[in-house]
């Protein structure tokens, strides 16, 4: 029976609403559970695959423009509005493809198997999708995935170290499915669910108990905290008592504007006023001569120096973010760079958002993260929590420390179970000291995990055809 509009529509909104406040800065991610119960319901008793997709739009549209309403502080209304379309876009084409699903599958009269293979596909084609509009097209974006609501729950954070936060996505958008199935009275799909809940919590709070973080080789860090982008406030911080000791020195993106080929001047400069105080210094930089940066010149770098003004080795930014690093060509090959203290991952601000560059510096060998991030004060507190929030999921997948230095905050030393052991609070300027760890990286993800997101996206490709081309009877 075609249910009144209004109803359908209602259980759209609290979907998105429930999805916001799951996420930073509410932050109340027992939610997410249970979100999208609501879109799911109104979805499969709807009388078409259009009219869910209007419904999964209906949630984006509530969801999106209240979690991502710092993006105005960036681009103007028009721009953010679009980009708010393209991510309810997403939402969109899971509801309608979740629809098709259920009357193939879940209620084709293939009995207890046919729900638990329509849960199991719930998650599978959200991953897929997630996977999609966040890695895997030209205007890529990782911002709200599902599984970085839960960066706060630390025992089921551990399970990103297996199957990365895709897999986590997938698994929070499958219990969700399975809920929906309870008003019919269809209970097999909920009761695996809590029993596959159940334990994932278990061996989350094993692997909590049990994971060494401590291990490997000591290193005291100091991370500058320094809006100015001026050369002169970096130094004095760096020269000041509180980084006084630091094997490590890390200043944020973009600390300061060079011409290109002044790398060298530079470092000479930098070297020189520090003299032999850090064994090593990460030098955050950018080539921002106007010239330059329109003839696709620009760069985005990380000089690792030595007290001697030597350079151990660059590191040049993997993504650059659409609109905003203009003239910036990607890293071809992110690899560790090798100094005297060991071999350190340096990921560039956004880069820290995607999966693959941490994963492939972790493969080569690198035996800490290092992010170097700018996030303006004007962006807003909501992104300084949203774009701080993900770094956890990063430390668990690679099982390395990672140390976070931002322009404006939030600065964060984090250890390899995903927990924050120092952070630098957003609007401050100072220096965040503190004790990381050099050790060997790599878990079950980084050798296996990470290919649920792709194998995902194309079975969820697959299906996506099987519904636009349906075969003839």
């Amino acid at each position: 029976m075609k249910q009144p509009l209004p109803l359908p529509l209602l259980a759209a909104a609290l979907s998105g609403v429930l999805l916001a406040a799951s996420f930073p800065p509410h932050g109340l991610w027992p939610l997410a559970w249970t979100a999208l119960v609501p879109l799911f319901f109104a979805a499969l008793r709807s009388d078409s695959p259009g009219r869910a997709a209007f419904l999964g739009a209906v949630t984006g549209a509530f969801f999106y423009p209240a979690a991502l309403s710092w993006m105005t502080n960036i681009f103007n209304p028009a721009v953010a509005l679009l980009f708010w379309a393209i991510f309810a876009l997403w939402l969109a084409l899971h509801a309608a493809l979740l629809k098709f699903l259920w009357d193939r599958v879940g209620a084709a009269g293939r009995g207890r198997w046919g729900e638990l293979l329509w849960a199991l596909l719930a998650g599978v084609t959200w991953a897929g999708l997630e996977y999609f509009r966040s890695e895997a097209w030209p205007l890529a974006c990782p911002w709200l995935g599902l599984g970085y609501s839960q960066m706060a729950a630390a025992p089921v954070l551990q399970t990103t170290s297996v199957w990365g936060v895709y897999g986590l996505s997938a698994f929070i958008a499958s219990a969700n499915a399975a809920w929906t199935l309870l008003p019919q009275r269809r209970y097999l799909a909920p009761v695996l669910a809590v029993f596959l809940c159940a334990l994932v919590s278990a061996w989350g709070r094993d692997r909590l108990a049990s994971f060494d973080a401590e291990a490997g080789r000591p290193v005291k860090a100091a991370l500058l905290q320094d809006e100015t982008l001026d050369l002169e406030s970096l130094l004095e911080l760096s020269l000041s008592p509180a980084a006084a000791g630091a094997d490590l020195l890390v200043w944020p993106e973009y600390a300061f504007y060079m011409k290109g080929g002044e790398e060298g001047k530079y470092s000479a400069l930098i070297a020189e006023r520090l003299g032999p105080r850090f064994p090593v210094s990460l030098i955050a930089s950018g080539v921002q001569d106007p010239g330059e940066v329109a003839a696709g010149r620009g760069a985005n770098f990380v000089l690792a120096l030595g007290p001697g003004g030597e350079v151990f080795g660059r590191y040049d930014k993997l993504h650059p973010v659409p609109f905003v690093d203009d003239g910036l060509t990607p890293n071809p090959a992110p690899a560790p760079v090798s100094t005297p203290l060991g071999r350190l991952g340096a990921q560039i601000c956004y880069d820290l958002a995607f999966e693959d560059g941490p994963r492939k510096v972790a493969v080569g060998g690198a035996e800490i993260l290092i992010s170097p991030t700018k996030d303006p004060l004007r962006w807003g507190l909501k992104q300084h929590l949203q774009h701080s929030d993900m770094s956890a999921a990063r430390a668990v997948e690679t099982g390395l420390w990672i140390l976070r230095p931002a322009t404006s905050g939030i600065s964060q030393i984090i250890d390899p179970l995903g927990e924050v052991r120092a952070a630098l609070a957003a609007g401050g300027r100072g220096v965040l000291a503190g004790a990381a760890r050099l050790r060997e990286g790599g878990t079950f993800y980084t050798a296996y995990g990470w290919l649920f997101g792709p194998l995902s996206m194309a079975l969820t490709l697959g299906l996506g055809l099987w519904a636009l081309f349906p075969r003839r009877r």
